[in-house]
């Protein structure tokens, strides 16, 4: 007696994914597990467009997280054969080709992250190192990261170099040391988060100390075998497999409740791996957040360093040591740098005078505040007004 499985019609179906990636294998897990329960497949797996190509005649039905070449477009639309499209949003020019688009939600990646991040603690800065300056994908997870990090200080790496060659490294080095510390730093994949650790060891930063770092894929052999291993967003790669098998299935079985134009399915499931590269803030960026905050409430009133470490109730060693740690310089120089900024500020927004500016910010000596000014902003007190003034009423 012949089984459902032996009366149903065998379709062959082109799956075209790059297995170096663990996020692709997980997304072929998933998809045969699908494929094992609930079809009758002939199931063909290539790695590049022109593997996909010579693949695609005959079939009944293509996935890909592989751009096709313009044939296999060609293809679909003459032989009307389905295509599943992941991890893209396509829009081909081609009229007549049955399209879905199966995609992880990328801001909502990026939001998840910033949220983890917000539970470790306090950062002073947040960044963004993306996967290079074109990738949709990953200007989305940026995107849905530092609009949802609740940090005055944020910032995107603008890639400049191959990522992971040495100039890129020597650059990201540069890009996090002019960070505020502690920093925490989202990369759009695990790969560009090992470039991300790779440039603080060139730099001497600490990680998680200094620098939090977080990727996306949780790739076992990237993750568990950096230094310090490396915490990653989790996307739901399996889940997103066994979608795209239950979608190209209902296509090539023309289901009636499919739209006769491209269908996009969001797979926002994820999980935090967490490791060793993102932990609670320590200690020590504690003592400097609360330094700050003081020093931010009461640079104007002429205080001291002296002033901040009784506040604290720690010795003047120990926060220098952690002032310069984190932010290379020293607690009297960030006094220094705050009383400056108001200066700067009321010098743009008042008309008060230099000497009642001067006052006012807890310079007991004009011309010493004159001196220091033009150290600092390189124009005296009154060019610099005059610059500002002039730069508000273009």
């Amino acid at each position: 007696m012949k089984t459902n499985a032996n009366m149903q019609a065998i379709r062959k179906v082109a799956v075209a994914v790059n297995l170096s990636n663990a996020s692709w294998r997980d997304f072929l897990t998933g998809f045969f597990d699908y494929a094992k329960r609930k079809t009758h497949w002939d199931i063909r797996v290539v790695q590049s467009a022109e593997e996909l190509e010579r693949a695609a005649p005959g079939c009944h039905g293509i996935v890909t997280g592989i751009t096709p070449s313009p044939r296999v477009f060609a293809l679909c639309a003459k032989a009307a054969t389905p295509l599943a499209a992941i991890g893209a949003d396509w829009k081909p020019k081609r009229k007549g080709i049955l399209l879905a688009c199966i995609r992880n939600d990328n801001e909502a990646i990026g939001r998840f992250c910033a949220q983890h991040f917000q539970t470790l603690g306090k950062f002073a800065a947040a960044g963004f190192v993306p996967s290079n300056n074109s990738d949709d994908w990953s200007a989305a997870r940026q995107k849905g990261f530092l609009d949802s990090f609740r940090t005055a200080a944020k910032s995107t790496f603008p890639t400049v170099a191959e990522p992971g060659s040495d100039k890129d490294i020597a650059a990201l080095a540069d890009w996090l040391l002019s960070l505020p510390k502690p920093t925490a730093i989202m990369a759009a994949w695990d790969m560009r988060a090992v470039h991300v650790l790779s440039a603080c060891r060139l730099a001497h930063l600490k990680v998680p100390g200094q620098v939090a770092v977080i990727g996306v894929d949780n790739d076992p052999l990237l993750c568990d075998f950096t230094t310090p291993t490396l915490t990653s967003v989790a996307p739901d790669h399996i889940l997103e497999g066994q979608l795209a098998a239950k979608t190209i299935d209902r296509m090539m079985r023309r289901s009636p409740r499919l739209a006769s134009h491209p269908i996009t399915y969001l797979n926002t499931a994820k999980k935090m791996a967490e490791r060793e590269s993102a932990r609670p803030v320590s200690p020590a960026a504690s003592l400097i957040a609360r330094a700050l905050a003081f020093i931010d409430g009461h640079a104007a009133e002429n205080i001291k360093t002296a002033d901040v470490v009784a506040t604290l109730g720690v010795s003047r060693s120990l926060l220098d040591l952690r002032f310069r740690e984190f932010r290379n310089e020293t607690v009297a120089q960030a006094i220094t740098s705050r009383r400056l900024a108001e200066v700067a500020r009321r010098l743009r927004s008042t008309n008060l005078s230099i000497r009642a500016i001067s006052a006012a910010c807890g310079f007991g000596n004009v011309n010493h505040l004159k001196n220091l000014f033009k150290r600092t902003f390189k124009m005296s007190m009154r060019d610099w007004r005059k610059s500002e003034y002039s730069k508000s009423n273009r």
